[in-house]
């Protein structure tokens, strides 16, 4: 009889060494199959879908820069891989509009020599300024950061010239700055405006064009 109870006490340890095995596999296999939280991948936030507050923060230190005249800080906003373009009007001219990085930039403004922007709306003379004449006249001309109006991916300021923004930078969004106007005699034609417009890279949103736009004739 002792050969019978080992026979049984053998099965049942086989047994239950099998429902063991079967448990572990399992579990391995739902381990296996859940990725873990820190190997999920984020979507990336598109242009298109860019925050409003996100970027109304960085626009607005952006203007802080450039009322106290801290280049450094300002250009610290230029897109890394890419250039900076400047258009004095809001009809943009991709042949003739600046198009500075941030190295370009920064040697104007220590170089203070005289460039050209583009050119005067009427008379079509060239607009050659240095680059802190420039800023004075055609990006920080009024006190945006205290600005009339602001916008969000919408123009404001509209005069008799055609605006191209959104044909030139069709998914990138931007802010609008505006003032109706600071002379009662003019009637409004004296309104201004300053865009910012951005471009995500890495996760971060960086500035790729500063459109100035005004009454044209």
């Amino acid at each position: 009889m002792k050969w019978f109870g080992l026979f049984c006490l053998s099965i049942a340890a086989i047994w239950m060494v099998g429902c063991n095995n079967t448990n572990d596999s399992k579990e391995s296999a739902g381990i296996d199959t859940i990725a873990p939280k820190d190997t999920i991948v984020k979507q990336k936030t598109t242009d298109s879908l860019a925050d409003e507050e996100t970027l109304t923060t960085i626009a607005t230190e952006i203007l802080t820069a450039l009322k106290a005249k801290d280049y450094k800080a300002f250009t610290a906003y230029f897109h890394p891989t890419d250039s900076v373009l400047f258009s004095p009007y809001g009809f943009i001219d991709i042949k003739t509009s600046k198009k500075l990085t941030k190295a370009t930039f920064t040697k104007l403004i220590d170089e203070r020599g005289s460039v050209n922007w583009g050119y005067y709306d009427g008379t079509g003379k060239a607009i050659r300024l240095s680059a802190q004449q420039y800023l004075d006249k055609f990006v920080y001309n009024a006190d945006y950061l205290n600005a009339e109006k602001t916008a969000f991916n919408k123009v404001i300021g509209k005069g008799n010239s055609l605006n191209n923004l959104k044909e030139v930078y069709p998914r990138h969004p931007f802010i609008e700055y505006y003032f109706s106007g600071f002379n009662q005699k003019y009637e409004g034609m004296d309104w201004t405006s300053l865009r910012l417009v951005f471009s995500a890279y890495e996760g971060n949103y960086y500035l790729v064009a500063v459109v100035h736009d005004q009454w044209t004739s």
